[in-house]
């Protein structure tokens, strides 16, 4: 009776180094050596060859994982094509029977010429060359070339692979014991199970998949930087005439300004001398624009060339941001009057229904920010690597200035108050940020004002509700109103 025949086999192939992977991507073929005993290695590949599909798993020695894998395309020693490369080792591997000093080369010299034609091609077990006498070797291994399909690797990646803390969990039979060991610890030419061939190759397309996102994510991010700036003032003007300026600017060519106002250090009334106007901007685009063929940006920001620093949201992702508790957008419904530049009708409507944005994706927002790794989590690492400081240095004091602000304003939410964004002027709660700003706080003072706010908040969180339909519903109609109402307005 005929063998059954098998979808696919999986066999693991081990690889000496990165060049020597790379040399068998480009040229698409690999290779196999006989071994002291039989079954060799290009026996078992013919046999599983004829019964069906045979995959190749790639692991690069020494660097703990997996790094690709390829389909067989025939059997050893019938390679369509030898690369030049491969013939030459081929070559060498076929003639070279001794090494001999004939021109007078140091031995050293003759220790790496069989090290280089030793390492040339590593997918066998070859018997050790004896490289101490340089007058002899031990005949050099036959190799058996076969052309080979790669399905996945990682070579556009550098050297990138699936950790092999990935496959762990996967295990396969060690011949001829019939032990259960680890997939990463196979030998070379060991076949794997079917479930265990294509689990890995189901990890490593994951992981190659992941790695082509992040590829194109940042080559997105690239490309913006590219872009021509929406800003390209290159005068030096007042804070007054910036602002007129590229408010002038975006109901120009995006649409209505809704909002302008700053952010950063102004908003709050914390400004020093040294502190920079960040503007911030939501504007209404046309709704002609959204409904045909120019659809408006979604978020504009500056440039890292540009000396002025803003962000500009169209008013469909400014509700995006507040529906999700986005803490600055929230503030801007909370605006103190003195640090709006410009604001609409339509603005004050969506302002009347603020409270119902204080609710638990807020407070966990301002939790987050200032209990993450860029606050309270930061701050403890850095207390703990310089348990000598009794002051924290200016970086930290800027750090330690936000984390209590945000704090600040979480305790604002639990206590059910309004939002105070703009600190007046003879507040504690600005006398304690701007005395933390100057760096006159020591550590286990800037601690004890951490955990008061972190317990008044805690004794007080539950009691904080989560978005409401009613929210939605009240944001989604205030929107839709903008959008018909631009809409219906004759066009001048």
């Amino acid at each position: 009776m005929a063998e059954q025949k098998v979808k696919s086999r999986y066999f693991i192939a081990k690889v000496n180094s990165f060049p020597s992977l790379k040399q068998a991507v480009q040229s698409g073929q690999w290779a196999c050596a006989d071994r002291a005993t039989s079954p060799h290695p290009r026996e078992i590949l013919t046999q599983a060859l004829s019964q069906g599909k045979v995959y190749l798993i790639f692991s690069v020695s020494n660097c703990h994982g997996w790094h690709g894998y390829a389909k067989m395309l025939n059997i050893p020693g019938e390679a369509a094509k030898r690369t030049e490369e491969n013939v030459k080792i081929s070559q060498n591997h076929k003639d070279v029977k001794t090494i001999k000093d004939s021109q007078n080369k140091s031995l050293s010299d003759s220790k790496e010429s069989c090290l280089t034609v030793a390492n040339s091609f590593t997918n066998t077990d070859p018997s050790p060359l004896n490289c101490e006498d340089s007058n002899s070797v031990k005949k050099l291994p036959e190799f058996y070339y076969f052309d080979i399909d790669w399905r996945l690797n990682y070579l556009e990646f550098g050297e990138l692979c699936l950790n092999s803390k990935m496959t762990e969990e996967l295990k396969c039979i060690e011949n001829p014991g019939g032990n259960t060991i680890c997939v990463n610890k196979c030998r070379n030419w060991q076949e794997v199970s079917i479930e265990v061939g294509e689990s890995l190759c189901r990890k490593m397309k994951d992981l190659y998949n992941d790695l082509c996102k992040k590829r194109d994510e940042k080559k997105k991010r690239e490309a913006e930087l590219h872009v021509e700036p929406f800003y390209k003032e290159t005068k030096i003007l007042t804070v007054q005439e910036t602002w007129m300026k590229i408010v002038t600017q975006v109901e120009r060519d995006l649409g209505k300004v809704l909002l302008a106002c700053p952010f950063g250090s102004q908003r709050y009334n914390l400004q020093t001398a040294d502190s920079d106007t960040d503007m911030f901007i939501v504007y209404q685009a046309r709704t002609r624009d959204i409904l045909g063929f120019n659809p408006p940006k979604q978020t504009i920001k500056n440039h890292e060339s540009e000396a002025c620093d803003y962000t500009i949201h169209e008013v469909y992702r400014y509700c995006e941001l507040l529906l999700s508790g986005d803490a600055r957008c929230v503030e801007c419904l909370f605006l103190h009057e003195s640090t709006i530049v410009q604001s609409s009708p339509e603005w004050e409507k969506l302002s009347q229904g603020r409270n119902m944005f204080l609710n638990r994706e807020c407070l966990d927002k301002y939790l987050r920010d200032a209990q993450g790794s860029k606050g309270t989590k930061f701050l403890q690492k850095w207390c703990k690597d310089h348990p000598e400081e009794l002051i924290l240095p200016a970086k930290m004091c800027k750090m330690l200035y936000v984390i209590v602000r945000l704090l600040q304003n979480a305790r604002d939410i639990v206590q059910g108050t309004d939002l105070k964004v703009y600190r007046e002027m003879e507040s504690t709660e600005r006398e304690t940020l701007m005395t933390i700003r100057a760096g006159h706080v020591p550590v286990a003072d800037a601690w004890k004002i951490i955990k008061e706010l972190e317990q008044s908040i805690a004794s007080k969180s539950e009691q904080v509700d989560s978005r409401s339909e009613e929210t939605e519903k009240f944001l989604e109609d205030w929107l839709i109103t903008l959008r018909h109402n631009n809409f219906m307005k004759p066009e001048k």
